[in-house]
């Protein structure tokens, strides 16, 4: 019976305790209200993997006491929305500016430059196909490749057949983005020497296209105003088109 009282009366000390504990800190949580020294921060409402994109719906806005704010803290979804996470983020913690890139820094490599759905191809180049080096990170082009071809023709009066060879150049893809130039994935002057490869962001399809006209063509890079977002669908040119 002694051992029930005391268990009785350590179950209900406890409960006052705690009771106690949670009024005080709702007393604490008012003051501070009540003096404005709290303030909402971006926490990670889950699981957030390293170079992910940040979306609305990961970020929960909780009420903290100021001086509980990291340094960095984000208080404005704008400031963290679109942006990558350098690593990963867990459920609760605070999501901080330096824990987060956007798509142009260079320290998030290339991938991350990438949009949903497109590919990433590199083109080998010549000085004269990246435009004499004047070609930038993030400029706009078009993909010209230049390629033979045979047409077999039957003579109609003797029934021989002769294979003659062509020559023709066809703008295969249309305003396309510069992802990087040799190994420079962020725009500047530096320019260590002659460009060896241009990185363009295509679809699926048009990656296809790159590789056959690298693999049976030469190709060269036109580039585009970036007020001008215009396809122009033109008919191949064979050296026929030259003559006038």
């Amino acid at each position: 019976m002694k051992n029930k009282l005391i268990l009785l009366l350590a179950i209900l000390f406890g409960g006052i305790a705690a009771f106690g504990a949670f009024q005080y800190m709702r007393t604490v949580e008012a003051t501070y209200q009540l003096s404005g020294n709290y303030t909402q921060v971006a926490t990670a409402k889950q699981t957030i993997p390293a170079r992910a994109t940040i979306q609305g719906s990961m970020l929960e806005f909780v009420e903290v006491p100021v001086e509980y704010v990291m340094p960095g803290a984000i208080l404005d979804p704008a400031d963290a929305v679109g942006k990558l996470a350098r690593s990963e983020i867990y459920p609760g913690e605070q999501v901080m500016s330096q824990k987060l890139m956007s798509r142009e820094d260079q320290q998030g490599g290339l991938a991350v430059k990438v949009e949903e759905g497109k590919r990433a191809v590199s083109i080998p180049v010549g000085y004269v196909s990246a435009l004499h080096g004047l070609l930038e990170v993030n400029d706009s082009v078009d993909v010209l490749v230049t390629f033979r071809y045979e047409v077999e023709t039957r003579n109609p009066e003797t029934g021989s057949t002769d294979e003659k060879t062509y020559t023709a150049t066809s703008t295969i893809i249309h305003h396309v983005p510069v992802l990087a130039i040799d190994d420079r994935v962020i725009g500047g002057t530096d320019r260590p020497g002659e460009p060896e490869t241009v990185t363009l962001m295509v679809a699926p399809e048009e990656a296809q296209q790159i590789a056959l006209a690298i693999q049976y063509g030469s190709i060269q890079l036109s580039l585009r105003s970036p007020e001008d977002d215009r396809v122009v669908v033109i008919p191949m040119v064979g050296v026929e088109g030259l003559m006038r």
